[in-house]
This record gives C-alpha cells, structure tokens and sequence, in this order.
C-alpha cells in the first residue's frame, strides 16, 4: 500500500492543468489557419475526422520528497528490500575483534612472562560461556583448550608429548646450570619474538580465517567482503547466519545466529530525488485522446532515469538514528580434523611440502582450508615463510639452523652432538607449530579430547564491527547510487500500466523542437510484447514512405521514430496496434507550438 500511495503521489504531482475531460472534441472539424499539407492524399477514403487538442506540458515538477521511518522503510520495500544492497562489509574487524575476545576470554595474565598463563575463564562473560554455557566446567571444555592454543607464547609454551619434548628438557637442564637460556627463550629468539608474544600472530591469524574461512564460501567473493542489504539491516543483521551460514561442506563463515542492531529507535532514511516523469498528451487511432507518462531525463549521465537521485549530496540523502558504533552477537564454530595431521618431517623431500604442491595426501595443505589445524599452520607459514636465523649454544654443541646453508626459508635444522636431546627432524617451522597447536588442543592441565572432539562453537557478544553511524552512511552512498534505478522501480511501481494505450505523442525534445513521437517498446509495461507491425509517421496512406526517423541530430532518443512539426499544417499516416491506418492532420498556429490542434480519421476504403 505504501509503494501505490508513493507512486500515486509523484504522478499527481507531474499532471498538467488539463486532463481526459479536455473540452474540444469535434466532428469533421476544419481550420481557418494557412496551411501546409505533405503527403500524398492519392485515392485512399477516409471517414471523418476527429479533432483534439494537444499541449505541450512544460512544467517541472516538484523533486519527490521522502522521509521514512524504519517501520515506513519496510513497507515501502517489502520483500525487494533484500536486493538493495547496503554495504559491502570487511569481516577483518569484526574477526579481529571476535580473536580478541576469545583470546583474552580467561584472563590476561598469560602475556606475562611466566610458563603459567594462569588461566581463569570465569572472570569474562564469554568465558562463562564456555561448556554449553556453564554446564560442565570450563577446565573441561574444548573452548577453554582453543584459548589455551591461541594464548601460547615462548613464556608459557608446554611441548609435552611433541617431538621436541626431549630437547627443550635438555635446554631447561643446562640453563639450570647456567650453561644456556631456558628453552623459552631459546625458541623466541629462533622465532624472532618476544617472551610474551603469541607464538602466532593476530594478524597471521586473522589473515588465515579471511583466506582459508571466508573467501572459501560459496556466498562470498573474492575480495573476501560480505554484502549487508536493507533487509538484513532491518531484520537486525538476522538473515546473514543464513546467507553465511553452513552450506555443503562448509561450516560456516556465521554458525547459527547473529544479531546486532543497525537502525536505532529514531532511525530517519531521507531522501530527495528529482523527477524527469512527465505525462504528455497523446492521440489512439480508435480511442480518441489520452496520456501518456514518459521519462525525459536530461541530466545524464544515462538519461533514462526515471528518478534522479544524487546520493553522494549530504543535502538529497542522508541516514539519521543508526547505531553509533555498530556492533554484533555472532556465533563462531572453528572444526578440527578428525585425526591427527602428522607435521612434514625429512630433508630434503619436506622442503617441497607447500599449500601449492603437497607433497602427499597426509600433509596439512590437502584437508579442508576451513579447518583449524589448516588455519594454524597457514597462520604460522605467514608469520615465519621468511625467517633466516642461525645460533651457536655450549661452545658449539647444539646449533640451530633456519634458512641456511641452501635450505629455503623457514627450514630448521638442529645440529647437536652425539644427538643428545633427541632434536625434532628437519622441518618448517609452522610444521613444528603445527605439531605442538595440535598436542596443546588436546591435552590440556585439566582434560585430554580425543581427535575430532576439540572443534568449538561459541558466541561472542557486541562485537565491534569496525564501523561507526558516519562510516555506515558514507559507505551506503555508492552502493544506493548504483542501485538508482531499482529505487526508482521501487518507489513508482508500474506507472506505464495507468498509460493510455496511445499511438502517437506530442513532446518537445532537448534541441527545443516539438515532435510527434510513436510509440516504442519501451512505453509500454515491461513484457508486453509490441504490438505495431508498421510503426513509423508516413507521407502517404499506404505506408510506403516514411517520413519519422529514429536518430534525429540533437535529440538523444534513438528508439522512438519521430517527426519535427512546424508552424501549419502536417499531414502523415500511422498504423495502429491493431494494424488499421489513419490519417492525421496537425495544425500548429503561426504563434507557438505550446498547443496544436489533431484531426485523426480512419481509412475506409
């Protein structure tokens, strides 16, 4: 109802001070004005004449003026509101946000250099949460042991149960004695960190989550940015869990739900828009006058715009009432493998093992991106693919290698004597951090998962998005301009089914000439097929010469075959829709082309 009382409104407001009770109807009516006939009247008879007045309505009408609640929003755009699209939304703050939340989700103490984190996840909201919400302890839960992961650094990092178990309770030996650093600081200096820095990186991480979690949607392209329409901005982001939600094998960019809202209680859309609708007068060969409501843009840039929106102006579009800082509740599901992904372990046939050339069906590069242990390691291979290190430890009796002697990049390697310690094999270094993320989810202080039962679901709540209320209507602009002539088609509805199925117009074009138009395809409501099977403005009754054109120098409109009147008299032939020919005398008075007089007949013979 909206849409119609909208529509109904602009038209009202293009009408021109005359309508279908225009008086001046005659019966074989003559003219007293000199004349000036073309055509040839040959032998062709006619029946008599009817005559009719045909304005020129130059009026401009007034801009459509829009000011819209949410509720008003809504049921003006109904069920087309989820084709307009809003933004075009980055999802790096909102996951950057989302890793900070669960990172920090037990506490704080474990950027403390010590080897006890000191984890307490009852002190944060979302680590209560944690266990089905509360239901079995978080010390047992599977969230609690992916905290445990992304809080490891070289401080606090537990190796037990990895292949370099051995080695750092050798290094932990010596430095009991003074010989060598503990093995903490052993490992940050060859990952070059830090004590207290994460042993992978925020940014690594939120990198793997955009190339391995987002861009691997179906829904979701390239660039990796998730599109907001005005239907999920007013379902309060609702619809998005489904868009970006689980489908075939992947999990899900959103698992389950997503809330978060967008228009405040005092939300405003206001919009201005020019219109260039104008209905003009127009002659049906067996229906006598009628109108006709045309688009005459002459602004450009594509001139067939039914309305002219500029929603880059603060002034014709603006967004009141949005959210100031918009922020979600989003629910998270990272999945694991279901079995242990073994590290690549060998020199030299490892060193080829990369994300574009697995070197076997068992390597980290072939299971899922979306994965967790896949995200790990392609995180850790960001941070560490150009790390060049080489120490010296006990005069020489334990080396550590990374990047030299030929090895690429990120290739490690132990030398030490008499192979005390039992050093790891040469590898990568994310193939090592891949290894202790895996024992680190597993095994925790409190509890132990088997593989396949470590994957984690979890709602984080108010989660920046990145973006303010000013940001928000800034970044709408483009995106409604381009989508203009939806908005157009939107807010008039079919006007074209209110035309009179007129078969000739009268109109003035932008070189300032008064025409006669023919009917187009175009005029006519979309779909239906076009009628005229001779359509064109002839100088004889037989339809042999035509004397419209379709391009005329200084006028844009290529689709309408049209033809220039003049001061007198101009005679010409159409066919109707339904295939009978009529002629049609037009007499412009000497004075001006504001109002012509029409005599139509229909031939007979």
């Amino acid at each position: 109802m909206k849409r119609s009382l909208v529509a109904l409104a602009s038209l009202v407001a293009l009408l021109p001070g005359c309508g279908k009770d225009d008086p001046g109807l005659t019966t074989g009516a003559t003219t007293g004005e000199e004349t000036t006939t073309t055509g040839d009247p040959s032998d062709a008879e006619f029946g008599p004449e009817q005559s009719y007045p045909l304005r020129l309505n130059e009026q401009q009408p007034p801009p459509l003026q829009l000011q819209m609640s949410r509720e008003e929003v809504a049921d003006l755009f109904g069920e087309q509101a989820s084709q307009i699209t809003l933004l075009s939304l980055d999802p790096s703050p909102l996951l950057a946000n989302t890793l900070d939340a669960l990172r920090n989700a037990c506490g704080t103490d474990w950027q403390l250099d010590s080897p006890d984190p000191n984890h307490n996840c009852s002190l944060t909201e979302l680590g209560q949460s944690f266990g089905y919400g509360g239901v079995i302890p978080w010390q047992l839960s599977a969230e609690y042991a992916l905290v445990r992961l992304l809080t490891m650094t070289p401080a606090n990092v537990d190796v037990t149960g990895t292949t370099s178990e051995h080695l750092a309770d050798l290094v932990d030996a010596l430095a009991s004695v003074g010989e060598i650093d503990p093995f903490g600081q052993v490992l940050a200096d060859a990952l070059g960190l830090e004590n207290t820095q994460p042993m992978v990186s925020q940014e690594a991480l939120l990198s793997a989550l955009m190339q391995n979690l987002v861009t691997t949607h179906p829904e979701v392209g390239a660039d990796g940015k998730l599109e907001v329409t005005l239907a999920d901005a007013l379902a309060d982001m609702a619809p998005l869990a489904e868009r970006y939600g689980p489908t075939d094998d992947h999990p899900g960019i959103i698992a389950g739900e997503v809330s978060g809202e967008v228009f405040g209680p005092g939300f405003k859309m206001i919009v201005s828009a020019g219109s260039n609708l104008r209905i003009v007068d127009g002659v049906d060969g067996s229906g006598g006058k009628g109108y006709a409501t045309v688009v005459d843009d002459r602004v450009g840039p594509s001139y067939d715009d039914e309305l002219e929106f500029d929603f880059n102006d603060p002034d014709r579009f603006r967004l009141e009432g949005l959210a100031e800082d918009l922020a979600v509740d989003l629910r998270v599901q990272l999945l694991e493998h279901p079995e242990f992904v073994a590290s690549c372990v060998g020199d030299p046939a490892c060193q080829s093992n990369l994300p574009e050339s697995p070197l076997d069906d068992a390597s980290v590069w072939t299971i899922d991106p979306w994965l967790l242990e896949r995200t790990v390691t392609t995180a850790a291979k960001l941070d560490y693919d150009q790390r060049v290190y080489w120490a010296i430890y006990v005069n020489g009796l334990a080396q550590v290698h990374i990047g030299q002697e030929g090895a690429p990049p990120g290739w490690v390697h132990y030398e030490i004597e008499n192979g005390l310690g039992d050093p790891p094999g040469d590898q990568y270094l994310w193939e090592m951090v891949l290894e202790v993320a895996q024992v680190a989810l597993h095994h925790t202080p409190w509890n132990d998962f088997d593989e396949g039962d470590a994957s984690v679901a979890f709602t984080v709540r108010d989660v920046p998005v990145g973006l303010s209320g000013e940001e928000a209507t800034e970044a709408v602009r483009p995106f409604l301009q381009e989508q203009a002539g939806l908005l157009s088609d939107l807010l008039l509805g079919n006007y074209r089914e209110e035309n009179d199925a007129v078969d000739v117009v009268y109109r003035r074009a932008e070189d300032g000439v008064a025409y006669l138009y023919f009917t187009a395809a175009e005029d006519l409501v979309p779909g239906v097929e076009y009628p005229y099977g001779t359509p064109g403005l002839f100088s004889d009754p037989d339809l042999t010469q035509k004397i419209s054109s379709l391009q005329i120098d200084g006028v844009r409109d290529e689709t309408h075959e049209k033809l220039a009147l003049g001061p007198g008299e101009t005679v010409v032939y159409f066919a109707d829709d339904g295939g009978q020919t009529y002629r049609l005398r037009a007499v412009m008075p000497a004075g001006g082309d504001s109002e012509i007089e029409v005599f139509v007949a229909a031939r007979v013979d």
